[in-house]
């Protein structure tokens, strides 16, 4: 499969099935995203994403396969993801603050109205401001570290994911956003199928779990492809970010 032949839908959907043993592969990652609420599982996966950014136009679904340096990358990425999400986090203690506050003086925190904030109390109208302040950040903030993951994942490097010129350069870019709103329409269109599938494995314990798991595994896998291959290309070459890891003596033996 060559790189223009996997950007068509069709194509980037039946992608992880085009690997050998990818039904373990889906297992394994089934029962990760069933357990999230757990912190190794979670980098886990977060390590697993950067192998499929990593992946090639010609590669195959990454595997499982070496978790020690599986979860070393996973540390590395679920602190970048944090990272650009702390903001977004910090603004929601702001505004969860607010409302606690509202309520014990006793003016409950009220919904934007068409005649504007001046009509609402000081903290009613503080807190209107924090909410729609997070419903805004929170996909700019999705946006920007999708970008600087793929900056880590193309160089191996931190500090690349930190780099502001090198994410104002990208996140700037019209074909990088429609890349991450294709990823993200995939994203949400797997959450759907999940919710179905959960409704109907309802009525038998324990599979429901499961199902979901491998509904958002897939769908998830599938959104990174589909975001890596419709991006605009990194300058970084496969073979220079495989010498600078043999260089540094990466633990992680995957692509750049």
């Amino acid at each position: 499969m060559t790189h223009g032949d996997e950007t068509d839908l069709d194509s980037l959907v039946r992608w992880p099935t085009d690997a050998d043993g990818w039904p373990h592969t889906a297992l394994v990652g089934a029962l990760l995203v069933a357990t999230l609420p757990l912190v190794v599982p979670g980098v886990l996966l977060a390590g697993y994403a950067v192998r499929v950014l990593r992946a090639g136009p010609d590669d195959s679904l990454p595997d499982f396969s070496d978790l020690r340096a599986l979860a070393a990358t996973g540390a590395r990425a679920a602190t970048i993801v944090v990272a650009y999400h702390l903001p977004v986090a910090l603004l929601a203690v702001v505004g969860l603050g607010a409302s606690v506050t509202a309520l014990v003086h006793g003016t409950p925190p009220a919904p934007l109205r068409p005649t504007g904030l001046a009509a609402l109390g000081p903290s009613a109208a503080l807190t209107s401001l924090i909410a729609v302040a997070s419903a805004v950040a929170l996909p700019v903030s999705g946006y920007l570290a999708t970008v600087a993951l793929t900056a880590y994942a193309t160089t191996d490097e931190m500090t690349a994911a930190f780099d502001p010129d090198r994410i104002r350069n990208r996140a700037w870019s019209k074909a990088t956003l429609r890349a991450w709103l294709l990823g993200s329409l995939i994203t949400m269109a797997a959450g759907i199928v999940a919710f179905l599938s959960s409704a109907v494995a309802a009525t038998t314990p324990g599979v429901g779990a499961l199902l979901v798991g491998a509904v958002r595994f897939y769908g998830g896998t599938v959104a990174l492809r589909a975001w890596s291959v419709r991006r605009p290309a990194n300058e970084v070459t496969k073979e220079s970010t495989t010498e600078s890891k043999r260089s540094r003596g990466s633990v992680d033996t995957d692509p750049a």
